[in-house]
């Protein structure tokens, strides 16, 4: 595993990511974007001819772009709700989500030979992703995301909600 190392452009950032900051929509998508950018660019041991980052729709979008930016690399969209995943036909294939909550989704479709990039991860969730993982941090945080403002119990803002101001 991989997790971004902190400074303090890295931590405004976050700042701005974490459900509780009250910041959503173009403010949001940007920070991500960032932070994407910040982790593509520590992400040396891939050749932009031969590697794909696979944005998991909706939520990894603006993360995915930015890891894509870094990279030079190709780039293609997964919604894993509406369609079958179809691996793309480079040696290495990222697949990146905003949020990793459980990991689940992830899991269904990830290969030994895959890699996953997160803004963020659940801590009970970074075992199922050993070495393959590269992330912006690990909170011990989990919830349900809803389309509620503010997190109340084991309910919070939605990441996909907040990047797409929908909230």
């Amino acid at each position: 595993m991989y997790e971004l190392e902190k400074n303090n452009k890295i931590k405004k950032l976050i700042a701005l990511t974490k459900s509780d900051s009250g910041i959503s929509g173009p403010q949001l998508a940007m920070a991500h974007m960032e932070l994407g950018k910040e982790l593509g660019s520590q992400m040396k041991d891939f050749a932009p001819d031969d590697t794909t980052v696979v944005a998991m729709l909706r939520g990894g979008i603006f993360f995915a772009e930015g890891i894509y930016f870094s990279l030079g690399c190709k780039f293609q969209t997964y919604d894993p709700k509406h369609e079958p995943f179809l691996r793309p036909e480079t040696k290495n294939v990222i697949l990146v989500d905003s949020v990793i909550n459980t990991g689940k989704t992830i899991l269904d479709i990830l290969e030994p030979d895959m890699f996953v990039a997160c803004c963020v991860i659940n801590e009970k969730a970074v075992a199922f992703f050993e070495d393959q993982l590269y992330t912006v941090r690990i909170s011990k945080n989990s919830f349900v995301g809803s389309d509620t403002r503010k997190q109340t119990g084991n309910k919070g803002p939605d990441t996909t909600m907040r990047l797409f101001n929908l909230l």
